[in-house]
């Protein structure tokens, strides 16, 4: 017989007495190596294998411009993701490679309920945009109706927050100046409608004029509702709905957003704070 690890008694008893290789002493030895560890420092040891799952997320317009930002930041914050996307090879293109893919379209509820599985979280950056829009993927149908769809999917999946990036200006679409611009906001305002009475916990993220300039050089400037004016980098408007998730002062609330004039970084849980709920 191989000889014991340890012969000799610790704190009056031998801490191990099977052979050198048996495969439960080897983990016995490790486990209590760590517990006595932890106490030494005073602190508990958390085994990788006890940690907790990171959240998951589910980005609806996952491979847009905006979506693809999302993405990125959501990543880098160590979530988990899941992009709901209408062509996966596309997808394949433009996305990590650590992110899960389904497809599925906002325009078909049947799809919705698989993706949100499981989800803690969605943000939706889906959106018909431009002049020019293919038959059945105009703005009623996805701006409104393909988010009421997906609020209705986030309800049935007991989702904690949806966030939804809308726009500026959907409340008084007939007075914007771009006549083709009026039905897009027309339709974005209803399916902000049906977002709010949707009993989704929810964020409305709605951004001034979009362009491509690196975010993270000025402050993110918050206004109630559709007020304010003004341009801001996709990259903070994304940052604006990955700080939304998870925070209280975050939920049942409409943000206009534009570029500030000081510079980053925000403190993001004042500029949430300082914004009312939507009236119920």
């Amino acid at each position: 017989m191989r000889k014991a690890l340890f012969t000799r008694p610790l704190f009056s008893r031998p801490l191990f007495s099977r052979p050198l290789f048996s495969r439960r002493s080897a983990v016995a030895a490790l486990g209590a190596a760590a517990i006595l560890c932890g106490s030494l420092v005073g602190a508990p040891l958390t085994l990788a294998a006890d940690k907790p799952t990171a959240d998951l997320v589910v980005v609806v317009g996952a491979t847009g411009r905006t979506g693809r930002l999302l993405v990125q930041q959501l990543v880098a914050k160590n979530y988990r993701v899941r992009a709901l996307v209408r062509d996966k090879p596309k997808a394949k293109e433009v996305l990590p490679s650590n992110v899960e893919l389904m497809v599925g379209d906002v325009r078909d509820p049947v799809t919705l309920a698989p993706a949100l599985a499981g989800a803690k979280y969605v943000i939706s950056a889906a959106g018909a945009s431009g002049a020019k829009r293919e038959p059945g993927n105009g703005s009623e149908d996805v701006d409104h109706l393909g988010t009421a769809n997906l609020a209705a999917a986030a309800k049935a999946a007991r989702v904690s927050q949806l966030v939804l990036v809308s726009s500026m200006g959907t409340s008084n679409a007939a007075a914007n100046p771009l006549e083709f611009m009026r039905p897009v906001l027309a339709a974005k305002f209803k399916g902000e409608l049906a977002l709010r009475t949707s009993g989704v916990p929810y964020t409305i993220v709605k951004p001034g004029g979009l362009i491509d300039d690196a975010g993270g050089k000025l402050a993110v400037a918050f206004a109630q509702s559709d007020g304010g004016a003004g341009r801001i980098p996709r990259a903070d408007v994304a940052t604006v709905c990955v700080e939304a998730l998870g925070r209280n002062s975050a939920l049942r609330k409409s943000i206009s957003v534009v570029s500030g004039a000081a510079p980053a970084p925000n403190n993001w849980d004042r500029e949430f704070k300082a914004i009312k709920a939507d009236p119920r």
